[in-house]
């Protein structure tokens, strides 16, 4: 365990060193800023038409619902695009460097290069949630949010970056070069966007095995305050096999000779 945290760690700090990671974050903290004030400022327009037609006497429009959910649901838009960029360098940026054979050689395990290169880039991942979960929370200041469905929807959001972090790095392990890491990644964690879509079309049994397996029906479901086991081992499965998938590419490779 404490070799598993010691490489988390140093994956951690060289993220922060590296500008790619700086930049990405402060552009999608600059886009979650600006579409925060933009659903704040459209919640307030929207309270005083509603008001202003006598429709006010029932508490007025649902706070969270206006801006908290939607400035998540975007959010999760922007991972998809972002950590495919950020998870690309994890194992096949080493390869390309020439750095991955005297890791590979180490007396680490497949399993715990895995881990390490995983927990370093949740770190990462919790650090960016908590920067942007801090937008919605300033709400608690001036108004009253909901304050399940808020912590629900946090919730969700970093289940939803953990989830694509492992399937990055699932990809990264695939590959030597990061470009097509990312577009692996990139092409994975949108088939299981849109996989849902073919399970409105298809047949009973078929369009709930599709719908299980579509990833935003269960984001949606957190975003509405809605915590289920389902929806919970949902993520923790496809984390999981992502995982798995990764430990066995990089425990094939070691067989191989790297």
């Amino acid at each position: 365990m404490k070799a598993i945290w010691t490489m988390a760690v140093r994956e951690w700090r060289s993220m922060f060193l590296s500008p790619l990671a700086w930049t990405l974050l402060g552009v999608l903290f600059a886009i979650c800023a600006y579409m925060f004030g933009s659903l704040v400022q459209q919640y307030l327009l929207r309270q005083l038409q509603y008001q202003a037609y006598g429709q006010g006497m029932g508490g007025g429009l649902p706070l969270t619902e206006w801006t908290v959910t939607p400035l998540l649901g975007n959010t999760a838009v922007l991972l998809l695009l972002i950590i495919p960029l950020i998870s690309m360098r994890l194992i096949a940026d080493e390869k390309r460097r020439g750095t991955w054979p005297a890791l590979a050689s180490s007396p680490l395990s497949p399993l715990q290069i895995v881990l390490g290169k995983y927990l370093g880039l949740l770190l990462f991942l919790g650090v960016t949630v908590l920067l942007i979960g801090l937008l919605p929370a300033m709400l608690f200041l001036y108004g009253h949010p909901d304050p399940g469905q808020f912590f629900s929807g946090m919730i969700g959001l970093f289940l939803l970056a953990a989830t694509f972090g492992a399937i990055g790095v699932a990809a990264s392990s695939a590959t030597d070069n990061p470009v097509v890491a990312a577009v692996l990644t990139f092409g994975a964690l949108l088939l299981l966007w849109i996989v849902g879509w073919l399970g409105d079309s298809g047949a009973e049994g078929a369009g709930r095995i599709l719908g299980y397996a579509s990833l935003i029906d269960h984001y949606e479901k957190l975003l509405q305050g809605i915590v289920s086991t389902a929806d919970l081992a949902y993520f923790i499965i496809v984390s999981v096999a992502g995982l798995t998938f990764a430990r066995q590419r990089l425990l094939a490779q070691r067989v191989e000779g790297f």
